[in-house]
């Protein structure tokens, strides 16, 4: 079983995206479903399609990954980016973006290898 854990940060992020996103909430829960299948400490099953899970930095401790959330109603290259750690059975979800945003991936990816070290 996947423990998952949100950085504060990451929860403002949230509050902000829900007005324009009403569906996110379920998006992020199916995201765990699936999370907790594909990256299951004992048992891992591949089952996110390679094309919207996204490892971007790794060391021995944890790895980074992004994912594209599936929000119902809204186009997948406007669907919300997630970035999450995970080490062992913890999942840290560390920011979310959106294109509407016109967010810069090196500088998010940055952003999120600073929130892992508030936890790993």
């Amino acid at each position: 079983m996947i423990n998952f854990i949100t950085h504060p940060s990451y929860d403002k992020e949230i509050a902000a995206l829900k007005p324009r996103f009403q569906n996110l909430a379920k998006g992020i829960d199916a995201f765990k479903r699936l999370a907790s299948i594909q990256f299951h400490p004992k048992r891992p099953q591949s089952i996110i399609a390679p094309g919207k899970l996204h490892r971007l930095h790794q060391n021995d401790i944890w790895a980074i990954w992004k994912v594209e959330v599936a929000v119902k109603g809204v186009r997948s290259n406007k669907s919300p980016r997630l970035w999450f750690a995970i080490k062992g059975s913890e999942m840290v979800f560390l920011c979310i973006a959106t294109h509407e945003n016109n967010y810069n991936d090196e500088k998010v990816k940055e952003v999120a290898i600073s929130r892992v070290t508030d936890f790993f």
